[in-house]
């Protein structure tokens, strides 16, 4: 019997509509992740999309959607006996208990797993279509698709369908078996947000997670791309262990659901009894019998009517449990979302209300839309479902009394949920205290907008609910034009006119508000609310009322229900959407037309074929810069006119001058060169050419002036300028004045789309010791300047550019400041203004001034004492300061992220003036970004490198060296340690994402983790073992020895090689060259410690060590190394990598020789130790620190 029930259950399922439109649906989506770029899951780089780790991770991906299938196929079985009926006749057979529960839950699990196998054949198929790019697909491998399946996705699927089974059986409802799935992935997401930043609990959370998604991850987090592409984790231990627990819950889940199966149940569940009974009760009721009705007066009943419907509507709603699980479900979301939003280095922003408000756009969007969708479907429906639609029906009603209470009342829920998840935000912001609480914020850029938004959507679900012929199907619908949504912006296919309910992407800022964003959004909600009323109209005109519900006998009476109100309100909404559409298109494709990317791509690449052959010829250098900027905030408008002096330095005769804008946000409107005469003007590609009567002889001097001009009128649908705003501009000098020669950076660097395009690869980076390459330095060819500028802006706006201020001014609601150059700068800089309050303090003879945004003063102190730290230090380190002040200025944080300029340091609102410092046990992240933008004023600004390989060595990684030598000081090692823990995780997985083979840190390019993470690690550990004042000395002379010196520029060369005479032993230089001048690995582990006393309170220990290294070799393959060198071992009183770790836990640390292999140390310390290892604070770069140090037994 049990084969026979499970037959008929997979015959019953395989027949169906879900399990064809979702086996349809699966296959799709698995051969897109494949074979469409834009549809793309896992992969990327060079880690092909078929490896190992890419289809493991879209499998664990594809199954969170699954999870809705499933349910749909085993929790069905269980209600659907009771739906049709059955269930009776069913109860009346000797049909057995396990064979029934069993049996049916077999055949629905089996029907999906026929669904879910199409995920690996489709994409399987997708590899292999023509059109796929090759260098993206890599051969297949039968391992990877099968352990995918079996290993990730299988277990999976059963323990989630055991699960909603064990639900379904439980509570016999759809609803609440659906109901608990949202449960179960909001909890799954709020606990990934909860320990995304926390390593020791992410490795525990990968042996239990429910998809194997953080085991997957966490295996594969160091692989290279060359690992990935020919491993798999499916084989991993803690994947293996994850896959376990989960059949072994599934188990559970199912077993429970036998158990609790009431075979021999009748008549309703106990959970609908009690309100069945009360139903009867109060039907047994008499009716009241009065002699006279009340006289009836319909012409005054229509508000009493659109009270009482609209407070019956709202009543139901509100007080289902439905509403209340997904309300709570999205408020225990935001608030944990809450809790860890925005960390940095696990230091968590302050509760800003702008920036809660961020974190509830975010984590509770899903709430508001699955209640407007669901809702719409039950008021609609519900009269019809309960059968008393013709009773109603047949009352004085009129046809507005049905439609719009309903739309009310679903308005009012969706206020209501968004007024709900306010709370636990707000909550948090009071119990953490230390930021503010601003409710006119909440309601202008959470409350009203998100409430807007959702009625317009619900107005369209009701809408389509009144159109289709039964509830589910609205439903499907109302899905379905949500997952086209998703798709068409994933496709970038995102013009607002077009897209329901389409809004502008909306960057809030304390300093700027909703200037992003918002304005051109509440135009475009006035745009979709217009056709949202019309819609309402035409659901209004075509509600089923009567027996007669057929759509074409519903359209058939639209032209009579049409005349009067109706027709002159859908008069009124398409009047309202032809005018505000009209002007969103003035807005978004008159003033302010953006074109799409492939269009932007076509004109940088015609840019690379017209001009790139002007690439290598010489310019002229500038010597001076002029500005007089007139900047318009509130008007987003800046026209800059100006002078550049330059001379001829190349040692040759210079025939023409090229003049280029380097983006396409502003316009060289006017310029001119003495003595030259104007040959090209192209405005399409921003370029200009410019031809000297008699060629420029070298030595000889010019003069260029110009005028550019920046603005943005109205809004945009995509691309708002975020550096030129009304309070904030921050705009770098590349983004508003002309630049000598062809810069590559106007060049197309994706390599896809240079294929795509018919462009040869990018040249690479210029070799280390390139000649050619030393003529220029790194910062796209700026060169030493004085400059002088002024600016004009609001009289409210303070402005700030490099320089000393020399004058300031207001009048006629102007404020004109005026800077001027003391030393020379980069002809790379910035200007900002914005209504700042200026804290100072005088440090010597420098003057530091912290440029901030009024409320945001809390860690201006903090940034004043790093900026003291780092400039005292460089001086004391690496010779003098070049000006009398430093500044560092604020802009809105619409990107994270702080650059250095010459005596200024514009820093993102979000890096670290909003950073919650408080908790002095985090790692102090804003003192770190201070020195590490101030140690620039050395490392950029008084020596720039030359524009080739390892460029970032001598610039970026001298810059997070200092910064660790502040840390250090400011905080001691332990505060450091705890940062270079950091560093080595970014560096190790930056290395497995990488897209091509590692070069060692001397011969860097683009890599950010080699330059700043791998650079950070190497020179501290270079700094212990060489010695700091002596790595200093050898630092010291390269400033003075190329302090503000052209070409030819230095080279890392200069920075390892002094390095290298600085090391005294063998086993030194050796590490110079590991950390410099080759890729190392390094794998240290203690394998064992015991410990036992000796007498005299004296405990002998021995440490067994295990040691290995390797090299990359120029193919990116590790080989085996001899490792031969002196590491620290060392025994301690509680673990060296915890938050309280001090001196005083040191029982012994010494440094001793090591080789490769395994190796015993014997230590005899007055204390008994309880962890002790080799390399305890993990100094070298090794893959796994954790097992560096153990715990010591006895």
């Amino acid at each position: 019997m049990f084969n026979k029930i499970a037959r008929f259950e997979l015959r019953y399922q395989l027949t169906g509509p879900v399990f064809l439109s979702m086996t349809a649906l699966f296959f799709a989506l698995s051969f897109g992740s494949v074979a469409i770029d834009q549809l793309q899951l896992a992969g990327g780089g060079q880690v092909h999309r078929n490896a190992g780790p890419s289809i493991a991770r879209s499998y664990a991906i594809l199954t969170l959607f699954l999870m809705f299938v499933t349910t749909a196929f085993v929790a069905n079985v269980v209600i659907r006996d009771d739906e049709t009926g059955f269930w009776p006749i069913v109860r009346s057979t000797r049909i057995r208990k396990f064979d029934y529960v069993i049996g049916r839950f077999t055949g629905a699990f089996a029907a999906a797993m026929i669904a879910s196998l199409m995920i690996p054949l489709g994409g399987w198929l997708g590899s292999q279509m023509p059109w796929v790019d090759p260098d993206v697909i890599g051969p297949t491998i039968p391992l990877h698709y099968i352990g995918g399946y079996c290993v990730v996705m299988l277990p999976s699927l059963f323990a989630t369908a055991a699960v909603f089974f064990a639900v379904a059986t439980t509570t016999r409802s759809m609803l609440y078996s659906y109901l608990g799935v949202i449960v179960f992935l909001v909890a799954y997401f709020a606990l990934l947000g909860l320990v995304a930043n926390r390593p020791p609990l992410a490795a525990a959370l990968s042996y239990v997670e429910p998809f194997g998604m953080v085991a997957v991850d966490r295996t594969t987090r160091f692989w290279t791309a060359a690992q990935s592409n020919i491993r798999t984790p499916v084989f991993a231990e803690a994947l293996l262990v994850n896959r376990a627990i989960w059949t072994g819950i599934g188990v559970l889940a199912l077993s429970f659901a036998y158990l609790r199966f009431d075979f021999a149940r009748n008549g309703p569940s106990e959970r609908r009894a009690p309100r069945r009974t009360g139903k009867a009760a109060t039907s047994a009721k008499l009716p009241l019998i009065v002699k006279r009705l009340p006289p009836a007066r319909p012409d005054v009943a229509g508000w009493s009517r659109l009270f009482e419907r609209s407070r019956f509507e709202m009543l139901m709603v509100l007080r289902s449990p439905a509403f209340l699980i997904l309300v709570l479900l999205g408020v225990l979301n935001a608030g944990a979302a809450a809790l860890t939003a925005g960390e940095m280095h696990g230091m968590p922003p302050r509760p800003l209300t702008f920036n809660m408000i961020g974190v509830l756009r975010n984590t509770f969007g899903i709430i508001p839309l699955i209640i407007a969708i669901y809702y719409a479907g039950e008021l609609v429906w519900r009269d019809r479902q309960n059968r008393i639609d013709e009773i109603i029906d047949a009352t004085s009603l009129p046809n507005w009394a049905y439609m719009v209470p309903k739309t009310l009342a679903v308005t009012t829920v969706l206020l209501a949920s968004l007024l709900a998840s306010i709370v636990p935000v707000a909550l948090i912001q009071l119990i953490r205290g230390g930021g503010d609480f601003v409710v006119g914020e909440y309601v202008a850029w959470y409350l009203l907008p998100k409430t807007v938004d959702m009625v317009i959507l619900a107005i369209l679900a009701v809408f389509v609910q009144a159109l289709s012929p039964g509830k589910y199907v609205g439903w499907a619908i109302m899905v379905g034009y949500l997952v086209l949504n998703f798709a068409l912006e994933g496709l970038g296919l995102t013009y607002p006119l077009y897209r329901y309910g389409a809004t502008l992407p909306l960057q809030l800022s304390d300093m700027n508000g909703d200037q992003i964003g918002g304005p051109g959004s509440w135009w475009l909600r006035l745009y979709w609310g217009a056709f949202a009323g019309a819609l309402a109209v035409l659901a209004h005109l075509l509600w089923r009322r009567g027996t007669d519900v057929r759509l074409a006998s519903r359209l058939r009476r639209v032209p009579a229900r049409l005349r009067g109100i109706p027709g002159m309100i859908l008069v009124a909404c398409g009047i309202v959407a032809g005018a505000s559409g009209a002007w969103i298109h003035r807005n978004i494709d008159v003033l302010n037309r953006q074109p799409p990317q492939a269009e932007v791509e076509r004109d940088m690449a015609d840019f690379e074929r017209r001009y790139g052959r002007y690439h290598a010829v010489a310019q002229p250098s500038l010597t001076t810069v002029r500005l007089a900027i007139d900047l318009h905030p509130r008007e987003r408008r800046m026209v800059t006119r100006g002078r550049y002096g330059f001379v001829n330095d190349t040692g040759a005769p210079v025939a023409s001058l090229y003049l280029t804008g380097l983006t396409a946000d502003y316009d060289i409107a006017q310029a001119s060169v003495p003595g030259a005469t104007l040959v090209l003007n192209d405005p399409r590609l921003h370029m200009k050419i410019f031809r000297f009567a008699t060629p420029l002889a070298p030595g000889a001097t010019g003069e260029l002036r110009f005028v550019t001009v920046r603005a943005q009128r109205g809004f945009r649908a995509n691309g708002e300028d975020i550096s030129l705003v009304r309070n904030g501009t921050s705009v770098l000098s590349h983004a508003f004045l002309p630049q000598f020669g062809i810069n590559p950076i106007r060049y197309v660097e994706d390599w896809k789309a240079r294929k795509r395009l018919g462009l040869p690869p990018l040249p690479p980076m210029a070799p280390l010791g390139d000649r050619p390459s030393m003529g220029r330095n790194s910062f796209g060819g700026a060169v030493w300047v004085m400059s002088d500028i002024t600016i004009t802006t609001d009289a409210t706006q303070v402005a700030v550019a490099p320089g000393r201020r020399i004058a300031e001014r207001v009048a006629n609601g102007r404020r004109t400041t005026r800077y001027a150059s003391t030393a020379p700068i980069l002809s790379f800089f910035s200007v900002q203004s914005a209504d700042y309050a200026v804290a100072r303090r005088q440090s010597g003879s420098i003057a530091l001034e912290v440029y901030h945004h009024p409320k945001h003063r809390y860690n201006v102190e903090l940034m004043l004492r790093a900026m003291q730290a780092t400039l005292a230090y460089g001086q004391r380190a690496f010779g003098p300061y070049q000006f009398d002040h430093a500044r560092v200025v604020e802009f809105p944080g619409y990107t994270p992220g702080a650059v250095a300029f010459a005596g200024t340091v514009p820093v993102s609102e979000a890096m670290g003036f909003i950073a919650d410092t408080r908790d002095r046990r985090r790692v102090d992240f804003v003192t770190y970004v201070m020195a590490h933008e101030m140690a620039h004023q050395y490392w950029g600004h008084q020596l720039a490198a030359a524009d080739q390989k390892g460029a970032s060595m001598l610039i970026e990684t001298m810059a997070q060296y200092t910064a660790l030598m502040v840390m250090k000081q400011l905080h001691g090692e332990g505060e450091v340690r705890r940062f270079l823990k950091y560093e080595m995780d970014e560096y190790l997985v930056g290395r497995a994402r990488d897209t091509g083979i590692e070069p060692p840190l001397d011969r860097v390019e683009r890599q950010s983790h080699i330059y700043y993470n791998k650079g950070a690690v190497a020179m501290y550990l270079l700094q212990d073992r060489l010695g700091e004042d002596r790595v200093n000395a050898m630092l010291r002379g390269i400033v003075a020895s190329r302090r503000f010196k052209g070409a030819p520029y230095p080279n890392s060369l200069l920075l390892a090689n002094g390095l290298r005479r600085l090391a005294r032993t063998r086993a030194e230089r050796e590490l110079v060259d590991d950390l410099t001048d080759r890729v190392t690995l390094w794998d240290l582990r203690t394998t064992l410690a015991k410990t036992r006393p000796v007498g005299n309170g004296r405990w002998e220990t021995v440490l067994t060590i295990a040691a290995s290294k390797s090299h990359l070799d120029p193919k990116g393959v590790e080989r085996p190394a001899a490792l031969a060198d002196t590491i620290e071992v060392g025994l301690f009183t509680a673990p060296p990598d915890a938050a309280g770790f001090s001196a005083r836990n040191i029982l012994v640390i010494r440094r001793i020789p090591v080789h490769t292999g395994l190796q015993q140390v014997t230590f005899v310390t007055t204390g008994m130790p309880t962890f002790g290892g080799v390399d305890p604070y993990t100094k070298y770069i090794d893959r796994d620190g954790a097992d560096n140090a153990v715990e010591v037994r006895q």
